[in-house]
């Protein structure tokens, strides 16, 4: 009686020690979190009409590209296979110039925003897990013009806030319990005239 009593045994120990493994696999993704990430953003903005001298000089076009360094941090809640997050987000001036001895003008886009995400970690059951997910935003979007023309100055300048959309995809590789580090792809569209396309790494903390 002895033999099937040790297997009952080892089974159900077996059993117990998979459902321990399984909680603790769930307790490790799940808690507040912080995320520093640094990437590079390709901004696209299409000014349309907003400007009247974009004709003034052949080499000012009406969409104006720039790609720079782009922070961005984020607080949220992971609950296991889906997070919650805001975050702020600073983007690189976009500068067009031209001009020639009499005359020059330059076209300066500046955009910032807080955004709020929901991302779906896929679950493999490794260190490694890819996820998707999408975002709404809420941007500040200044667009300034300043043109001489001799000795004649003028400036023009708009402000607004929209809102806008995004999607995102990536993947994360937990490096301890608490750290993961996270690389992905964004697009966002901050609004009807300005796109950006995202490539970022960052670390992300989840506290327990």
């Amino acid at each position: 009686m002895k033999q099937p009593s040790i297997r009952l045994t080892a089974i159900l120990f077996t059993a117990l020690a998979a459902s321990v493994s399984t909680a603790a696999l769930a307790e490790d993704t799940v808690g507040p979190y912080v995320q520093g990430d640094i990437g590079l953003a390709h901004l696209k903005f299409d000014d349309g009409e907003k400007f009247k001298i974009r004709n003034t000089f052949r080499n000012i076009k009406d969409s104006y590209k720039e790609s720079g360094f782009m922070p961005r941090i984020s607080a949220g809640y992971d609950y296991g296979n889906i997070r919650v997050a805001g975050d702020y987000t600073h983007y690189k001036t976009i500068s067009e110039s031209a001009g020639d001895a009499d005359s020059s003008a330059n076209v300066n886009v500046k955009a910032r925003g807080v955004g709020a995400s929901v991302i779906y970690d896929v679950p493999t059951q490794t260190r490694i897990k890819p996820y998707i997910g999408g975002r709404l935003s809420v941007n500040k979007i200044k667009t300034t013009a300043n043109v001489r023309l001799l000795n004649e100055r003028g400036s023009s300048s708009d402000s607004s806030t929209k809102v806008g959309i995004g999607a995102m995809a990536g993947v994360g590789y937990e490096i301890n319990r608490n750290l993961t580090a996270d690389a992905g792809y964004r697009f966002n569209r901050l609004t009807s005239d300005l796109n950006t396309h995202e490539v970022s790494v960052g670390l992300r903390y989840t506290f327990q």
